[in-house]
């Protein structure tokens, strides 16, 4: 009787589908990376937007009602007016109806750029201190870390408009974002 037990053959095939087998895991492998960079790029690139757009929103909606900016090295002073709290709201009769005031306050915010210990490049700060710095607004974020380039202010006293320039770069995939806009603070200058 002619038996065949085909050991012969499981050797030839185990040796071609090996290099296959680890041909294919090395391409998964290596999509998997490049979908992985992608989607971290993509996201970096969503924070760096997310964090101009903020920033310029931000220092934009405090210089409308700004009675006094102060530019220095590195940093923008802002006195601003705001409301106080509403405990602080005060009811006042007016035939037979109240007549609420609010108090209009004043309030200090700096913008300062500052490079933290550990850090190569600097975050944008908004702080009630000058010499505080606990509250970045830009950097140090999980999914995409930022750096301020620059952040530049000028005021034209006369039309009581404040020009703001603003780049920031995405420290994950380099790329960069200018802004521009101009203000027109109607309470600059004013007195008490």
């Amino acid at each position: 009787m002619f038996r065949n037990n085909g050991g012969g053959f499981v050797v030839a095939e185990f040796a071609i589908a090996l290099p296959l087998l680890i041909l294919l895991m090395y391409g998964l492998a290596t999509v998997s990376v490049k979908i992985f960079e992608l989607g971290r790029g993509q996201l970096a690139d969503y924070v760096l937007e997310s964090e101009a757009q903020y920033v310029m929103e931000r220092i934009t909606r405090i210089a409308r009602t700004a009675r006094e900016v102060e530019i220095g090295n590195r940093k923008v002073k802002f006195v601003y007016h705001t409301v106080a709290d509403k405990k602080n709201y005060e009811g006042t009769p007016l035939n037979g109806h109240y007549v609420f005031l609010i108090n209009d306050v004043l309030e200090t915010q700096y913008f300062m750029l500052y490079t933290s210990a550990g850090r190569t490049a600097p975050n944008l700060y908004a702080e009630r201190q000058d010499k505080s710095h606990s509250n970045p607004i830009t950097g140090d974020n999980y999914f995409g870390d930022t750096k301020i380039n620059y952040l530049s202010c000028e005021v034209d006293e006369e039309k009581k408009i404040l020009h703001v320039s603003l780049e920031i770069e995405s420290l994950v995939t380099a790329h960069k974002i200018k802004l521009n806009t101009a203000v027109y603070m109607s309470s600059y200058g004013a007195g008490d």
